[in-house]
């Protein structure tokens, strides 16, 4: 099973002042522009293996970090801007038709900086593995990176609070997740549904039809965390944070594994999580929803969604969420600049130690003489 991630960084400035990415963007054309100016996206090539992917991302890291350097710029691994008065945004045209329709709360969307894990898709089993992967969603608590936002801690995981509860007003479907399906069918009808009404109020609110379309297709009109992406043949996770690179990858090869499953064993809901020879139990949804609250408020170090966790097939004692380092209430404006620094510094030790680590394992091995 292939794999790719698509990684959202913060860029700031030698301050720690959030900065425009553009400089960095105009120099590397495979990083991709997000609708916050202060943002950049790092994207790779379909893996087949872990430490193909591990290798990918460090590279194309290095490259990012070391132009941004030049151009007296720095990438953050953090959910969220931790606290920043306001956010430059470069509104295109589908930026701008979100904006009319969604209306003031979509601005909180420029302050969410993630993760996307692209996971093959398993030919005849697409069911089974988006039931499983919505069951898997509670997760993304291993990685959370900021429990701020505007300033104030609101969360252990700020970002998918952020995200799913604020960012889409009078359509929280578009942005939340979804329940379990019975067929591909029934997913292509949500799909339909809820595309065809966000093309309905935006025609209400006077978006021309044609530059709607232009801009806007069923698939790629839907946030909520988990979507079927058929452009791709992949299965699409967005819910964590953007994090260091190290306990992404822990999390996508993790992810990948439970995934696995579904080739060969059924994917069923039961009163019980776990895995045996044959089936993958997962939670009824109602009960899910619990495992995601709970992720969202409290994080891992809530027990039963450790216990659930490791039911799934995680280890969290693997995982170090950077969002638990911190425990104040609130952050100040100059403290969250120092907070910058001080992650994008972490993030390029991590990425240099990284390549040291690949450089020594293509070291051929001495023959004895």
């Amino acid at each position: 099973m292939q794999l790719s991630l698509e990684l959202e960084y913060w860029i700031v400035d030698d301050t720690g002042a959030l900065a425009p990415a553009a400089p960095v963007l105009e120099r590397i054309d495979d990083l991709h522009a997000e609708s916050a100016d202060a943002m950049l996206e790092v994207v790779t090539d379909p893996c087949d293996t872990v430490p193909e992917l591990r290798e990918e991302v460090t590279a194309r890291l290095r490259e990012a970090i070391d132009v941004a350097r030049a151009e007296g710029r720095h990438l953050v691994p953090l959910g969220t801007p931790l606290n920043a008065e306001s956010i430059s945004t470069s509104d295109g045209p589908r930026t701008a038709i979100q904006r009319q329709i969604l209306g003031e709360p979509f601005d909180n969307a420029t302050r969410c900086a993630g993760t996307h894990l692209h996971v093959d898709q398993i030919d005849g089993a697409e069911t089974d593995q988006l039931n499983l992967l919505t069951a898997l969603d509670p997760a993304f608590a291993l990685v959370a990176s900021s429990p701020y936002h505007r300033g104030h801690n609101v969360a252990a995981c700020a970002r998918p609070h952020v995200y799913r509860r604020t960012c889409y007003g009078d359509y929280p479907q578009l942005g939340r997740l979804w329940p379990y399906v019975e067929t591909l069918e029934e997913w292509d009808e949500r799909i339909d549904t809820t595309f065809d009404r966000f093309r309905q109020e935006a025609l209400a609110r006077g978006v021309d039809p044609a530059t709607f379309d232009e801009h806007f297709a069923p698939e790629n009109s839907i946030w909520a965390p988990i979507r079927l992406r058929e452009t791709y043949d992949t299965v699409e996770w967005r819910a964590p944070d953007v994090a260091l690179p190290g306990q992404v990858l822990q999390l996508a090869e993790d992810v990948r594994d439970i995934l696995a499953l579904a080739a060969d064993r059924r994917v069923e809901i039961g009163d019980r999580a776990g895995v045996t020879a044959s089936t993958v139990s997962i939670p009824s949804f109602e009960r899910l929803q619990h495992y995601v609250r709970m992720a969202i408020n409290n994080g891992i170090d809530a027990p039963p969604l450790e216990r659930y966790l490791q039911t799934m097939g995680f280890d969290p004692t693997d995982y170090r969420p950077i969002s638990a380092e911190f425990d104040t209430a609130s952050v100040s404006p100059a403290r969250a600049r120092w907070l910058r620094l001080r992650y994008a510094d972490r993030l390029e030790r991590e990425v240099e130690a990284l390549a040291g680590t690949q450089s020594r394992a293509r070291e051929p091995a001495i023959q004895p003489i």
